[in-house]
């Protein structure tokens, strides 16, 4: 299992990936006292990750043939060589060290022998750390042709009727989970699920189905804490069965009608799961395996992790990640949530992004689309049931135009706002018709929707993002943090359109700051 350890006897991991140099050239001066020993490597390093090491044994006058050994220990009791080697003369010997998964310190010890010599020995900490940390992103790998941007980027909850503009919903929170629909095994109450698939296609919106939580009646016992989603809703069943049982009826009943299934919410929150990742990845591969040939153009969407509460995230999706590789991958899209900390902003978002796709890189998961299937601020502890930072007016546009054009930046392909109601206290920014967040969200679809999206170029915190309408092109420029900067405008573009503005000419070098502006 690829749970992270403290500092035990696990000196396994300290495999030799590659050997970059021998013996270096001859250096020029030698102190006349040279270091005897010396070990030069940084003083940390993440876990599942590799850290340079260098080794330097000063020269001596004697002929007689000297041997190194570079060894690790967790313990420095038991020491585990990593390396062997004949020292000819002076020089370095160079490395890179596979890190491993364990976390603690990590000891390097060198030891020099010879025939009549007395033994030299140097040793370094070197501290490996949690590699799952909040950091900046990558920009997402655009092809050079670019990719035409679909209205299933803007998506949204239809807590309370139907949401304006978007293209896609996620039924969650909207009496449609699996304790609300089967009451007792093969009894099933169908209606609320009806009506929301009904009016999504009424409203050309696809759907995205939630297919947890667990039945009371199907659940292994009560749970030992609070839940989110009813009695028995965070335990696994007493037989996965049940659970093969309903995704096929559920899959039989709406055929194409439901066109994407999300396994489980927030699988790494034990008030909405309390088995272990394996079982939910088990239940994953069950749900494709029954999906995709009743349904193969359905999306099976990966159960979603929260990312805010970081230990939360290290200790469960690494593992569920580990147990789908296990499995070959029985998903079509990865799933995470967003939010950030109460006082968190856009930025703060996209480097959750970036610690859930470190998380991706080190399980060595197959490139997937990624769906951000929660996204809300100014969320305090919904545990605690305390009142959200309300998000001010006059930044609520900003807030949800980064979001939208953050997502493309850095490759998220659906962003699922939630959610559609008139007042949820838990949440900063509130969604419902005629609302300000409302109008900035359509505004921004308006904006990109349909049009060939070509990646995005920043400089310090000025974003500039280049898509192309009919093959006229257009930018959109922005401040990632909401500071004031300056860009100078590109050749060929001669008006500016701030969001949810008028457009006016533009020339030579603009004003940048946290609400976008179209350049055309």
């Amino acid at each position: 299992m690829l749970r992270f350890r403290r500092a035990a006897s696990a000196c396994a991991v300290l495999a030799l990936v590659a050997m970059l140099g021998g013996l270096a050239q001859p250096v020029a001066a030698v102190s006349r006292k040279p270091t005897p020993v010396l070990i030069t490597a940084p003083s940390s390093a993440p876990a599942n990750g590799t850290a340079a090491v260098a080794v330097t044994v000063a020269p001596v006058t004697s002929t007689v043939r000297r041997t190194a050994v570079l060894s690790g220990s967790w313990d420095r009791l038991t020491w585990t060589p990593i390396s062997t080697w004949r020292v000819r003369g002076k020089g370095i010997r160079r490395f890179t060290l596979n890190t491993g998964s364990t976390i603690g310190v990590l000891t390097l010890r060198v030891t020099v022998t010879g025939k009549g010599l007395k033994p030299l020995t140097k040793t370094k900490a070197l501290r490996i750390t949690n590699p799952y940390r909040p950091t900046a992103p990558d920009d997402a790998d655009i092809p050079e042709a670019g990719i035409v941007v679909s209205g299933a980027l803007f998506g949204n909850h239809p807590v309370e009727g139907t949401p304006e503009g978007a293209g896609t919903v996620r039924l969650w929170d909207t009496s449609t989970a699996w304790n609300q629909v089967e009451t007792s095994r093969g009894v099933f109450a169908w209606d609320a699920l009806d009506r929301a698939v009904s009016r999504a296609e009424s409203a050309g919106q696809e759907v995205l189905l939630v297919l947890g939580g667990t039945p009371k009646w199907a659940a292994v016992g009560p749970a030992p804490g609070s839940e989110f989603a009813g009695p028995g809703s965070s335990m696994p069943m007493t037989d996965p069965v049940l659970f093969d049982e309903y995704v096929r009826a559920v899959v039989q009943r709406y055929g194409p009608r439901i066109g994407a299934y999300q396994i489980w919410n927030e699988g790494n929150i034990k008030e909405f799961w309390r088995g272990t990742p394996e079982l939910l990845a088990d239940l994953t591969a069950r749900a494709y395996n029954i999906i995709k040939p009743l349904q193969p153009g359905a999306t099976v969407v990966a159960a979603s992790t929260g990312s805010r509460w970081i230990k939360g995230f290290t200790e469960f999706y690494p593992d569920y990640l580990a147990a789908l590789g296990k499995l070959n991958w029985p998903i079509d899209a990865y799933s995470v949530h967003l939010y950030p900390t109460a006082a968190g902003t856009t930025k703060d978002r996209s480097f959750l992004l970036g610690m859930m796709k470190t998380a991706l890189r080190i399980a060595n998961a197959p490139a997937k689309p990624i769906w951000e299937t929660e996204i809300n601020y100014g969320i305090t502890n919904p545990g605690s049931g305390q009142i959200a930072r309300l998000i001010p007016d006059v930044e609520i546009p900003g807030y949800v135009a980064r979001t939208y054009l953050d997502s493309l930046r850095f490759g998220i392909a659906r962003s699922y706002w939630y959610a559609w109601t008139k007042e949820y206290r838990l949440l900063g920014i509130q969604m419902f018709a005629g609302y300000t967040a409302t109008r900035a969200f359509v505004a921004m679809r308006d904006w990109v929707v349909g049009a060939r999206f070509s990646g995005c170029s920043s400089t310090g915190a000025v974003v500039l993002c280049n898509f192309d309408r009919g093959g006229v092109p257009f930018s959109i420029t922005y401040t990632d943090d909401t500071s004031p900067g300056s860009l100078q405008v590109p050749a060929g573009f001669t008006q500016g359109t701030p969001f949810e503005g008028t457009p006016t000419p533009v020339s030579g070098t603009i004003a940048v700051g946290g609400n976008p502006i179209l350049l055309s």
